[in-house]
């Protein structure tokens, strides 16, 4: 799975101003919040959500297993912005996840998706990120993968960690200022 199967142009920022390595988490949580919490009212449902293709119902209906109502107020939960946030910083505790070069990559399991999902953030001035080559982060990705998905995780994160390893890549992301530029590049790219 390459970063365009994991990202929209909805779940894209360029240039960001964040000043600390909590304002970078908080911003992925906030934009991957917006995309997996599903309306507030059930009766929209016919409505297309802003990140779909406006045929396949919104992307938290697409995302999103089958749960029994009483679930809802606990997915509710973790899929808000302080429950995506909170994966995040649980799994930062364990070490970092900045992967040098001015990357990050904070990671979680979360429970109730089927499948993957990222944001991406570039940021106008690098954070500090606790990185082992003592150079700011100004590039982080958040992924959120289902609970269950071991071996695929671990897949993902090394695809990720190759594809981000290529200065040339890392540079070119850093050249775009527009999300859906940004996401057109990364739909061009063979896989890593």
């Amino acid at each position: 799975m390459d970063l365009s199967e994991l990202l929209t142009p909805e779940r894209i920022r360029c240039h960001c101003t964040v000043q600390s390595k909590k304002r970078a988490l908080q911003t992925l949580a906030e934009i991957l919040s917006h995309s997996l919490l599903p309306p507030e009212n059930d009766e929209q449902e016919d409505e297309p959500h802003p990140e779909s293709n406006g045929s396949m119902g919104s992307l938290a209906s697409r995302l999103l297993k089958s749960r029994p109502k009483d679930e809802e107020h606990a997915e509710k939960d973790v899929f808000s912005e302080m429950g995506i946030l909170d994966a995040f910083i649980s799994r930062e505790r364990l070490g970092s996840t900045c992967l040098d070069h001015g990357f990050a990559l904070p990671h979680s399991r979360i429970c109730c998706i089927e499948k993957p999902v990222a944001a991406l953030i570039t940021l106008e001035t690098g954070v500090d990120y606790n990185a082992t080559d003592k150079q700011a982060v100004d590039l982080v990705l958040g992924l959120l993968v289902p609970e269950e998905c071991n071996d695929e995780h671990l897949k993902i994160l090394a695809t990720l960690a190759k594809r981000f390893s290529d200065a040339d890549f890392r540079d070119a992301l850093r050249s775009h200022t527009s999300p859906a530029e940004l996401y057109d590049y990364l739909a061009k790219l063979p896989p890593a």
